[in-house]
This record gives C-alpha cells, structure tokens and sequence, in this order.
C-alpha cells in the first residue's frame, strides 16, 4: 500500500529537461517550479527488477531555497520522489536536445 500525497505542501510542478543514461539507469536533471522559481535538480532513475525507483539530489542552495518555501524539506524530497516514479512531470527538453525515447 502506498502513502497518500500530502496535501500540506504548497503546489509546485517538476520538469525534466534531460535525461542521459543507458539500460539500467539514467541520469534526470531538471528543475521544480515554485513560488516565481526555478529550482534545479539532478537524480538517478534506476531500476528495471521490482519495479522503478528514482534518487532526487539536491545542492545546498537548492535546499535553502527549498526549505524557505516547504518549510519541511524531508517532506517535500518525499514528495518530490513520489511524484517522479509515478511521472508526475513535464518533459521540456532544453533547446537543441531531442526528447527521451
């Protein structure tokens, strides 16, 4: 059984704007839409045994910036994974690249 979304957490969207990577597990990088901003991030999407399973990473700015607007920031990277195994995302790629197969 999966844990519902909560609904605490101001609406944001995710974009992926690139993705490399092979067979076993690719490498995202995008940003999240919140407040006016863009907020990039970088992950590991991973996994083809058992299912799909995605690590977000955040740089400490991107955390900062975070925090200030979530408040709780474990909160928001649970959400945040959630939304990117279940493709809760736009895909837009960024200029000059072709969009993930």
């Amino acid at each position: 059984m999966r844990p519902e979304r909560r609904a605490a957490l101001p609406a944001y969207t995710v974009v992926i704007d690139e993705v490399t990577g092979g067979e076993i597990a690719n490498i995202l990088r995008g940003y999240i839409e919140v407040a006016g901003q863009e907020i990039r991030f970088s992950g590991i999407a991973y996994g083809r045994y058992g299912g799909q399973n995605v690590a977000p990473r955040l740089s400490p700015a991107a955390k900062k910036k975070l925090k200030a607007v979530f408040g709780n920031l474990p909160e928001f990277e649970e959400d945040l994974q959630m939304k990117l195994v279940s493709g809760d995302f736009e895909i837009k790629p960024k200029a000059g690249l072709k969009p993930p197969q």
